[in-house]
């Protein structure tokens, strides 16, 4: 089989979904697939040091920036961060993918590609120039539509609310005229939230494969040992340090745990609100309890972790999760927000679940929880252990994803072609 993947990004150092086309790459070739992929030129040196060998780096083909993509990414910084990411977001991806799609289009030809696979954007509104090809396409798995719980819809200010709507409904009209997803032979989603917000009219089959997933051979299980009387419970945060991750809420909640226990926080990442979560811990008073660490590698970051007691996901807007189920591989339990990913992944067999109900229950819940599992070793090694567990059973791991995925690249490229009929259905927006 031959496939090209395309995504905006390949990377292992930008956000979570970046690292998705190369678990795919590595994974396919592994199982004997040939593929190409074509991606943004922002990570081109990254990737020729991920595969100094050249005929692995001559798989890659690069796409430039435009005059219009920059001037339109100037202009998105004006704006509030959702604003930023759903619109001009897409506006830059849209400009970059009629760019990929002239690249694809000539691989296609050279090699006699068999599919064309679109792992991200995840995101289900997003457009896609993935169309007219020649050949299959297969779009995911995607994992989106998702909204604040109803207590934190606050966070939205009411013009970002007004804009997103705006650009849900354009979204529609977009799909129509670059009907990437609306042609795709098949649309892969993580969730029934994403599946409801596919585009209306679209003509492949659907299908469920969870979007995040975990390298087993990464992160593996941390034998959690008796701490010493004197050895504080350390509690993690790893995200990017963004509104709807949570940190602020996570930090208002140690507040009231730091007096009551032997803990320590131990915070990853960085992001617009880090200098102001900097200055809500000096504020509490927390300074000698609370670590930052910035971003780190995976690598790096893992080896913080392995030696924490504690895993909390106060996220509250959160579809998926990579670094969820990374951590439950490694055997720690954890403390998520119910709500989306985090409520989807986490069970009572490994961690403890808080209700968004409101702000300051919110907050309560993630005291309280970090309470429980500070004062309880022997729950914290029952949820460990559960966490491990689950990963394995419920086949999060990216092996059994990838060949998941391979099974629908092959199960596609047999379907029959669309009828003419369907086709002019499929303009007129009524199939």
């Amino acid at each position: 089989m031959r496939v090209i993947i395309t995504a905006p990004n390949v990377s292992q150092r930008m956000s979570g979904e970046s690292v998705l086309p190369l678990y795919y790459f590595n994974r396919l070739r592994e199982r004997g697939v040939q593929v190409w992929v074509v991606t943004h030129a922002r990570c081109r040196e990254e990737v020729r040091s991920i595969f100094p060998n050249n005929d692995d780096f001559q798989k890659f083909h690069f796409i430039e920036d435009t005059r219009s993509q920059r001037l339109t990414y100037k202009l998105g910084s004006f704006f509030p961060y959702r604003i930023e990411d759903l619109i001009f977001g897409q506006m830059i991806n849209l400009l970059s993918q009629r760019h990929a799609r002239a690249v694809v289009q000539q691989l296609v030809k050279e090699h006699d590609i068999d599919l064309v696979f679109e792992p991200t954007p995840i995101t289900p509104k997003g457009l896609s120039c993935m169309y007219g090809l020649g050949v299959p396409v297969v779009i995911g798995p995607m994992c989106g539509g998702l909204e604040f719980p109803p207590a934190f819809r606050y966070m939205d200010s009411p013009s970002t609310r007004l804009s997103i709507q705006v650009g849900r409904a354009l979204s529609q009209l977009g799909h129509l005229l670059v009907p990437g997803k609306l042609q795709a032979n098949a649309l892969i989603v993580g969730n029934d939230l994403t599946a409801a917000a596919l585009p209306k009219g679209y003509r492949g089959k659907v299908y469920r494969v969870e979007e995040s997933g975990v390298d087993l051979s990464l992160c593996q299980p941390v034998t959690q040992t008796d701490l010493a009387p004197d050895q504080p419970v350390r509690f993690v945060f790893f995200a990017r340090f963004v509104d709807w991750k949570g940190v602020q809420f996570l930090v208002e909640a140690f507040k009231q745990v730091a007096p009551k226990a032997n803990a320590v926080l131990e915070l990853i990442g960085d992001g617009v609100l880090l200098e102001a979560t900097k200055a809500q811990v000096a504020a509490l008073g927390l300074q000698d309890k609370v670590n930052f660490h910035g971003r780190l590698t995976l690598e790096n970051s893992i080896k913080l972790i392995s030696n924490c007691q504690v895993y909390v996901v106060p996220s509250l807007r959160e579809c998926g999760g990579n670094a969820i189920l990374e951590v439950m591989a490694m055997g720690l339990p954890l403390i998520a927000t119910n709500w989306a990913g985090p409520g989807l992944f986490v069970n009572d067999s490994c961690g403890l679940l808080v209700e968004p109900s409101s702000r300051q229950g919110f907050v309560d819940g993630l005291a309280e929880a970090m309470l429980r599992l500070a004062e309880s070793p022997e729950l914290r090694h029952k949820l460990g252990r559960g966490s491990a567990k689950r990963v394995t059973e419920s086949y999060f791991d990216w092996d059994s994803k990838t060949d998941r995925i391979l099974e629908i690249m092959r199960e596609t490229m047999q379907q029959p072609k669309p009828s003419v009929a369907v086709i002019n259905n499929l303009k007129q927006g009524t199939t």
